[in-house]
């Protein structure tokens, strides 16, 4: 499976091809591994309860991280569409996008650690949201970039090979954040870790100034950002099976408020240092790789849908495992498939939504399915605040049966676009 998957060279029939593909692989994995260093899922938790923060603010992170990535895109969507040539613009947003991590770093070492509770976890947020805001103005005009200049059937390994090669550096950023969170004391491990993430950010982003793009998009008419907002209900209205995907893409997302508590459930109920943050990161990693290799081939092969089905269940089956888990070897499984399900979204839900809409309007309904599902995010909060009043396992029983809704809803309901173009085609 991965030589099928590494096997490229008759898609990639030219050297721009290669060029583009192997630059958006090395931006994707350093980027990924900058991100392990700072995992949302295993050690920003362990960060905010280090600051005193409570279960709901660990709850926040998630809520903070996906609503800042996702709902402002709509406001940026519109103006993307008015560039034929996207890079100058994706340049200028990613830079917005890293700056924030630098800026965490310098704070906490300064001022987190000195401040009241409060005041110390208003400054972590606020510097959070601003690195998820300025990666939502990059996205609409990265992924359409992206989508531009890779082929329809290459694009699930495109980025499977991202995820993989960043959950190969992110075994070795599990390693650092063991390291770091093991010999050096608070508030300066921290802000070590975030500046090093940052580092590696901006190598990251000296491959994106590599990309090559030759041909301009065809521009779309120039409306007003009032004309383009009330252009957006005439697609939910029209588009029946784009709105049945964007019921089971909230439901997905409302379910994976479940991951940001395994760590802080892991290290209070086997009694656990911060440092196994850094041995959950690296185990995630070398899951996302396996991962990478399977749902990148199949996503090429067969589509997409049915990697989203797949990653629905591996939140059910993390919760199920969360719940019964007798000792930390077994529980380790809950991070795996986290990974997994981690692994999925990166490969097959962008590539997914590209399949559901003309090129022109490719920013337009990434941006709209962001703004929608955003608000999802919030059953975070709500999740925190019952692990608080109820404990840890109510906030994965519900996670996992809604999980498990969102993955019948897509399995019954949401027709595969690729297979429906097939259908067209015969019946033609």
């Amino acid at each position: 499976m991965l030589s099928r998957l590494l096997r490229l060279d008759t898609q990639l029939n030219n050297e721009t091809l290669k060029h583009n593909f192997y630059a958006n692989v090395m931006d994707g994995g350093l980027f990924a591994f900058a991100l392990s260093i700072i995992s949302v899922q295993t050690v920003l938790p362990v960060f905010v309860k280090s600051a005193g923060g409570s279960n709901v603010a660990v709850g926040l992170i998630p809520v903070v991280w996906m609503a800042g990535i996702n709902f402002p895109q709509i406001f940026i969507a519109g103006y993307v569409n008015r560039f034929a040539f996207k890079k100058p613009l994706m340049l200028k947003t990613g830079l917005v996008q890293r700056l924030p991590w630098f800026l965490l770093a310098v704070l906490t070492y300064f001022f987190i650690a000195d401040a009241p509770p409060i005041i110390g976890l208003v400054i972590f947020f606020t510097v959070f949201a601003i690195a998820a805001v300025g990666g939502s103005i990059t996205v609409p005009v990265w992924f359409d970039l992206i989508a531009k200049i890779t082929p329809v059937r290459v694009r699930g390994r495109l980025f499977a090979i991202r995820s993989m090669l960043g959950a190969l550096l992110g075994i070795v950023g599990g390693w650092i954040v063991t390291i770091v969170l093991n010999n050096v004391a608070y508030p300066v491990n921290y802000s070590l870790l975030f500046f090093l993430a940052f580092v590696i950010m901006m190598i990251s982003f000296w491959f994106l100034t590599k990309l090559k793009e030759e041909d301009g998009n065809r521009a779309k008419k120039n409306l007003g950002f009032r004309e383009y907002i009330m252009q957006l209900p005439r697609i939910l209205k029209h588009q029946k099976n784009y709105r049945n995907f964007i019921i089971a893409d909230a439901a997905f997302i409302s379910s994976v408020a479940a991951l940001a508590f395994y760590t802080v459930f892991a290290l209070e109920k086997y009694s656990l240092g911060d440092q196994y943050a850094g041995k959950f990161t690296m185990v995630m990693m070398i899951a996302m790789i396996l991962g990478g290799m399977i749902f990148g081939y199949f996503g090429d092969k067969s589509g997409h849908k049915g990697n989203l089905v797949v990653g629905s269940l591996t939140v059910t089956a993390g919760c199920i495992v969360a719940l019964v888990a007798p000792t930390v070897e077994i529980f380790i499984l809950t991070f795996v498939l986290s990974a997994l399900t981690i692994a999925i979204m990166m490969i097959s839900r962008l590539p997914f939504i590209a399949e559901l809409c003309t090129e022109e309007d490719r920013p337009t309904y990434v941006a709209l399915t962001n703004m929608i599902t955003s608000p999802f995010f919030l059953t975070g909060i709500i999740a925190g605040r019952f692990a608080d009043v109820y404990g840890y396992q109510y906030v994965f029983i519900g996670s996992g049966t809604i999980a498990l809704l969102s993955a019948a809803w897509m399995y019954f309901i949401v027709t595969d676009p690729r297979k429906s173009l097939i259908s067209e085609l015969i019946k033609e």
